[in-house]
């Protein structure tokens, strides 16, 4: 799954939780719950480096950058605002806790590493066709905990 809803749905149990004794082990349980809802990974397996993926086709392989690049751009909104809105740090400290074992993961592969496995049984991977329909679902519902 993306980051932005991971990222917005840690942030949204903070709202709920406020205790981060509770909360920050909630958020760090919702990634791997969120996993496990029906989503595209873009064929993105483990074992895969960083030199194989560059070497996928032009088209693909651009799409991937484009989608993780907006990702990414929405991720850093969400950081801004939720910091600007509600100028809480345990927010914050969610959300980041929501994206961890992805970006635990994703830094061992920019470190020269094969993407690891282990969250790959966690993951409930579906066609693109179905599998990009979760994304606005979870990150709406998060942004609406958060707000309310």
């Amino acid at each position: 799954m993306l980051y932005a809803p991971h990222f917005l749905t840690g942030a949204a149990i903070l709202k709920v939780f406020p205790n981060p004794e509770v909360g920050l082990p909630l958020a760090f349980i919702s990634h791997f719950l969120l996993d496990l809802t029906p989503h595209n990974d873009f064929g993105l397996r483990p074992g895969i480096s960083l030199k194989e993926f560059f070497n996928f086709p032009p088209k693909r392989r651009n799409v991937i950058l484009t989608v993780m690049g907006l990702d990414y751009l929405l991720t850093a909104v969400s950081i801004i605002w939720v910091f600007l809105t509600f100028n809480n740090y345990y927010y914050l400290a969610g959300g980041v806790v929501g994206v961890l074992p992805d970006a635990f993961e994703q830094l061992l592969m920019l470190l020269g590493l094969k993407l690891p496995g282990w969250q790959d049984k966690l993951q409930w991977r579906v066609s693109a066709k179905y599998g990009f329909i979760s994304y606005p679902i979870v990150s709406i519902l998060a942004l609406l905990l958060i707000i309310s």
